[in-house]
């Protein structure tokens, strides 16, 4: 997989009190995308489950693919989105703010 050094695109999820980015970068001469968390930033949200993808040491966690020759802001952040709720990120976040906010005072 070679990726193409001039095209990326940062994404982000920055709802419900989550602040999260990737970044997709394309692969060269395809019609796809590859996203990476951002390893830069806080994982807490999503460290469970990150020991099921594959780390690349300049990227990040290789998290999925999009086939698209041209990958709009929207559209790769609701994708973003789609994977946090699929892997029952946002789920989880919200159910330890309730849980916080129910029992601590």
């Amino acid at each position: 997989m070679k990726l193409d050094p001039n095209q990326h695109l940062h994404l982000g999820y920055y709802e419900n009190n989550v602040d999260l980015e990737a970044v997709a970068y394309k692969i060269q001469d395809e019609n796809k995308w590859v996203v990476f968390l951002d390893n830069e930033q806080d994982t807490t949200l999503v460290q469970k489950i990150l020991n099921q993808y594959d780390y690349h040491e300049k990227y990040g966690y290789k998290l999925f693919t999009v086939d698209a020759d041209d990958l709009s802001y929207e559209a790769g952040s609701k994708r973003l989105e789609e994977w946090l709720k699929t892997n029952n990120i946002i789920c989880l976040f919200f159910i330890s703010l309730s849980f916080v906010d129910h029992f601590i005072p």
